[in-house]
């Protein structure tokens, strides 16, 4: 369940990592990891279920452990990725005593910085700032300023954050219920699966299901079932020396006709264009 669940995304000895992007996915995913962002330049699409934040330069959000999203970003954007292990400050959050199992964050607050005052935002950008910094330079002592910041970033949401109105019962059956379908889909994307099939796994009939799912990921069903095994071809063209014809196969596509329209359509050139085209041309 790599593509979906990411639970090894950090490493165990020092579970944080922040680092720039430029590249988003549209399929959606969870992992253990709470994350920051912070956006740089251009715009960035995140995408919750039910939820949906647009995000210019300088904005700021906060996504939980465990809280299924995607990112879509337009053309020329780079944000800051903050990850790490609500580990790394659970010590901190409960007076008196550990925080073993506790939620880090309260989870009924504004995530967004546009919710936030002025100058909390711009105490969170200049903390974000400061891990990007020391993870670029990793001075003496690197890993243990990162761990006073992530503490300070932590004491900032817990007092100064607004709170949220929604109902978090209601978000956390929305999460719950979408992690399922979207856990079968990533089990069997390779099979000639169906709405109905995805429905009946959650327990909804069809239509609703299709709401559903269009409402909480922000695309239908089959779009998001073919960008999945648009994913693989495309892993299996740069990794691999297989034949397109067992590409398709592997990826779940169920003839080569389809494959090839919507291959071009999403990536604007033929399956061995591409594999030549990132250096990995092999006998197809």
């Amino acid at each position: 369940m790599d593509t979906i669940f990411q639970g090894q995304l950090l490493r165990p000895d020092f579970p944080f990592e922040a680092e720039v992007q430029t590249e988003s996915s549209r399929l959606y995913h969870w992992h253990d990891a709470v994350e920051l962002l912070l956006v740089g330049q251009g715009t960035i699409c995140v995408t919750m279920p039910g939820r949906e934040y647009q995000l210019a330069e300088d904005d700021l959000l906060l996504i939980g452990s465990g809280e299924v999203h995607c990112l879509t970003s337009e053309a020329g954007a780079c944000w800051v990725s903050v990850r790490f292990a609500p580990r790394m400050v659970q010590p901190l959050l409960v007076d008196g005593g550990p925080a073993q199992g506790r939620e880090l964050w309260p989870r009924e607050i504004q995530r967004c910085s546009r919710q936030w005052q002025e100058q909390t935002a711009q105490q969170f950008r200049s903390l974000v700032r400061q891990l990007v910094e020391e993870t670029e330079v990793r001075s003496h002592g690197w890993q243990t300023a990162v761990r006073g910041v992530l503490y300070q970033l932590s004491l900032l949401v817990l007092r100064e954050l607004p709170a949220c109105e929604e109902n978090m019962a209601r978000r956390d059956s929305r999460d719950d219920l979408l992690k399922k379908a979207l856990a079968f889909l990533v089990d069997n994307y390779t099979q000639d699966i169906s709405l109905k099939e995805c429905a009946d796994v959650i327990g909804f009939n069809m239509n609703y299901f299709s709401r559903f799912f269009r409402s909480h990921t922000g695309i239908h069903f089959h779009q998001y079932l073919t960008e999945l095994r648009l994913r693989k071809a495309c892993q299996l063209l740069l990794t691999t020396g297989l034949p397109v014809t067992e590409v398709i196969v592997q990826s779940g596509f169920q003839n080569a006709k389809t494959f090839n329209r919507v291959f071009k359509n999403a990536c604007g050139c033929s399956p061995r264009d591409y594999r030549k085209d990132s250096g990995t041309d092999r006998k197809l």
